[in-house]
């Protein structure tokens, strides 16, 4: 009875402690609620090395972008700790996750969005004209089946925020940022950014430069991304 007693209580004490372990799905789990990522993001985990017995150096890839950081074990369970910026310091990982995920959703954003204004150029190109279209669209508009799958495979509906696109093409463009007397083969794309609500803001063509701004904040991601004729006029300043 006693080596039965004793050899369940050491079952449960392997199972426990290999419970504990950090594995690349856990790891990357942890990583994916860190950042708050999207279905679209993706996580690769490059290796996994113990520091101490309660700290992990953890590897990764995240999108296309590599990083090294430190997890440690609480109580509660693994956490993302610290990570390794430019500098090769190690800073918490409170102070960079929020800010890195809004720069990687804001940079795929604008690549999505020269994805649609290149396909409407195309399709400007064969027909004289932008494909009819005056604000959010989805998989049954008519502006989708005009682009889909001649101009581009796969239309984007909604930026990496979640929140809907906003195309204008012709007279739709009308009033729009101060866009006036479009011909019919203006277009103008949009994003709403983090907070998913237009900004008061319109385009002076006197003064192109105004309308780029900074990333310093995390309120900077709340700007609208707005691409007029295939030109960024609403848009991050490039470093």
């Amino acid at each position: 009875m006693k080596i039965k007693i004793f050899c369940l209580l050491l079952v449960s004490f392997l199972l426990s402690s290999c419970g504990t372990k950090l594995d690349d799905v856990k790891a990357a789990d942890i990583i994916k609620e860190s950042f708050e990522l999207t279905a679209d993001d993706t996580v690769e985990i490059l290796g996994i090395s113990e520091e101490s017995e309660d700290i992990v150096i953890v590897k990764f890839k995240l999108n296309e972008v590599q990083i090294s950081s430190r997890m440690r074990k609480y109580d509660k369970g693994w956490q993302l700790d610290e990570i390794q910026n430019d500098f090769g310091m190690w800073v918490p990982a409170e102070n960079l996750t929020s800010s890195f995920s809004n720069h990687e959703r804001q940079m795929n954003t604008m690549k999505e969005i020269t994805a649609i204004a290149t396909a409407i150029i195309d399709h400007v190109t064969d027909n004289g004209i932008a494909p009819a279209q005056d604000g959010i669209f989805d998989e049954s508009s008519t502006f989708y089946s005009a682009l889909v799958p001649y101009y581009i495979k796969s239309l984007p509906t909604k930026d990496k925020w979640g929140n809907d696109y906003l195309v204008y093409c012709g007279q739709a463009c009308d009033g729009k940022y101060g866009i006036s007397d479009p011909s019919a083969d203006e277009f103008v794309i949009v994003s709403k950014g983090k907070d998913g609500e237009l900004d008061a803001w319109s385009y002076d063509p006197s003064d192109p430069a105004s309308a780029f701004f900074k990333t310093e904040s995390q309120e900077d991601f709340n700007n609208d991304l707005i691409m007029w004729n295939g030109n960024w006029i609403r848009a991050p300043k490039s470093e």
